[in-house]
């Protein structure tokens, strides 16, 4: 964060001796120490408020996104029927479902190939 060096930490601590004085010097420094931690104490507590938002939008973001995966558009459709009361009656368990035709598949096929079982 600050680029000071050995040689510059050592000019400033002679003049704070210089200006402060020996007598004074260790009560002006545990005050500046105490400011410090304050100091740090208060950032810590900022970057981890910062990270549990981050986290939390996180969460929040990923909730979103499986909810959206998990309810495709046409069960929202087949939700809002069931509360509104007007969904289409069932179909009946014996109707043939529809498909290709079993003979037409048996036409196409090359005339070495055996019938399909």
């Amino acid at each position: 964060m600050f680029d000071i060096g050995w040689d510059e930490l050592l000019l400033i601590a002679l003049v704070a001796l210089v200006v402060i004085g020996p007598k004074e010097l260790p009560s002006v420094l545990r005050t500046l120490g105490a400011w410090v931690a304050k100091a740090r104490n208060l950032a810590g507590e900022f970057r981890s408020h910062v990270d549990e938002m981050l986290r939390e939008a996180q969460v929040d973001e990923m909730k979103r996104e499986f909810e959206t995966m998990a309810a495709p558009p046409e069960m929202k459709e087949i939700e809002d029927q069931l509360m509104a009361g007007t969904l289409p009656p069932p179909k009946p368990p014996n109707t043939p479902v529809p498909g290709p035709d079993p003979e037409a598949q048996a036409s196409e096929l090359p005339a070495t190939a055996p019938p399909p079982p």
